[in-house]
């Protein structure tokens, strides 16, 4: 533990103006396979309740690939895997009953499986993945809007891209129907990552 404490001041003090984002210039991303940092990405669902809030559900495992060049954008690939029993609302007995078989059935399903191929830029800093997720064993084509939030040199000197993405899913449509129409049927999902090149 002293010596990965080590380690870390060191890259800090060594190289602050280095390990940072150098801005949202797809040109900077190197061609190549990127893997998903699971300690700096989070992925959070939201659904109406009664009408009268949004609950939040927050996914604490996350893993996943992406192949990126940008000289040929379409050409992009995304495989994203999301632990359906690491799900959180910070209510003990609500998570019980939303991994249970009224809801993701985590037992069966222990995750949800997203996969893209190529995207369309709509311009410097967005685009538009189409993707298939698959959830409680439906797969269904879902896309996604992906914004590059940042590019450059992570504190272990590997290069990093940032993005953020958002989808809008109805889960009837996967099967999830409990407590239908009191709990919404549409939801709402953004991901945030940080992808770390592969060496």
């Amino acid at each position: 533990m002293k010596r990965l404490t080590s380690l870390l001041l060191s890259a800090l003090v060594a190289t602050p103006a280095l390990a940072a984002s150098q801005g949202a210039d797809v040109a900077r991303i190197e061609p190549g396979t990127y893997a998903a940092d699971p300690t700096h990405t989070a992925v959070a669902a939201r659904v109406d309740h009664l009408g009268f809030s949004k609950t939040t559900l927050r996914f604490a495992k996350a893993s996943g690939e992406l192949t990126f060049d940008p000289a040929k954008p379409e050409a992009a690939t995304l495989d994203v895997s999301v632990d359906a029993i690491s799900l959180s609302t910070d209510t003990e007995a609500r998570d019980k009953e939303l991994r249970g078989a009224g809801f993701f059935n985590a037992a069966a399903f222990p995750t949800a499986h997203y996969v893209a191929d190529g995207l369309v830029r709509v311009d410097a800093t967005h685009a538009r993945v189409n993707g298939r997720l698959t959830l409680l064993g439906v797969t269904r084509d879902v896309p996604m809007e992906v914004t590059l939030i940042g590019v450059g040199t992570g504190l272990a000197n590997d290069k990093r891209i940032g993005v953020t993405g958002h989808m809008q899913i109805k889960r009837s449509e996967f099967g999830m129907k409990t407590f239908l129409p009191f709990v919404g049927d549409d939801v709402s999902i953004d991901i945030d990552a940080e992808f770390s090149k592969k060496k």
